[in-house]
């Protein structure tokens, strides 16, 4: 043979068995982690994260869980907007738009705390339109289900108009076009069912422009009355009738 020929052929028989020996290491290395998968069951004793994404196949957020400075900004008709806000959970629909979500937090100062814990559910394009809401306030708190009248109108053209009005220069005509777009967006509570932070029950439902009507009540002392309000907030009828006026 020609010793050239033969020197060639022993480096490639060379070659060729270290490439079988990575090859038998890479098949044991990947049988090794399938094994602990399997035995596993794919469980986790504890993980550690700041923010948590879920996406459906084709890579569309519908779920995120983050700390304070991961949460992302809301999301209106494919756009972002920024603000700052505590940490929690949100949801998305199929349209890539934020639609309600969980967040929680509190803070300590000065002897005094406040917290606040909310689980809303969005108007579509707009925002909450049904909460569960404790927010308190050292001791004074309320803790219910509240229910808000939201316009037609996409939060995002509220959002919009708000900051084209905000870069006009002060005076009447952006007094007026301020009141234009607070009546454009206005958002009054319907609903209230909870307790107050008068340490009373109470069932409230308010008209279309956000004035109480109806009130059913137990104060901390036990009385019980359903109460009739004018536009003014001033008791009609009480049943059953009350001496002291209502607050």
């Amino acid at each position: 043979m020609n010793p050239y020929h033969w020197e060639f052929s022993m480096k490639i028989r060379t070659k060729l068995r270290i490439l079988e020996i990575w090859a038998i290491l890479s098949l044991a290395v990947v049988a090794a982690i399938a094994f602990s998968a399997a035995a596993s069951d794919n469980r986790f004793e504890e993980l550690t994260v700041e923010r948590l994404n879920v996406v459906e196949k084709n890579g569309q957020l519908v779920m995120v869980a983050a700390n304070s400075s991961h949460m992302p900004d809301p999301v209106i008709n494919g756009k972002a907007w920024k603000t700052e806000r505590p940490a929690g959970m949100l949801f998305y629909n199929g349209l890539g738009d934020e639609n309600g979500g969980l967040v929680f937090g509190a803070v300590e100062g000065g002897g005094k705390y406040g917290a606040y814990h909310g689980l809303s559910f969005d108007k579509y394009k707009q925002a909450q339109a049904m909460a569960l809401v404790y927010n308190d306030h050292s001791g004074k708190y309320r803790a219910g289900l509240q229910v808000w009248d939201r316009p037609e109108t996409p939060l995002s053209e509220i959002l919009i108009e708000r900051e084209r009005i905000g870069k006009m220069p002060d005076g009447p005509e952006k007094a007026a076009a301020q009141e234009k777009l607070d009546k454009k967006n206005f958002s009054p509570s319907r609903v209230y069912l909870g307790k107050n932070a008068d340490s009373e029950s109470e069932l409230t439902l308010y008209d279309a422009k956000g004035k109480p009507r109806v009130r059913i009540v137990v104060t901390a002392d036990g009385d019980a009355a359903m109460l009739f309000l004018d536009e003014d907030g001033k008791v009609i009828q009480s049943i059953p009738a009350r001496s002291k006026p209502e607050k």
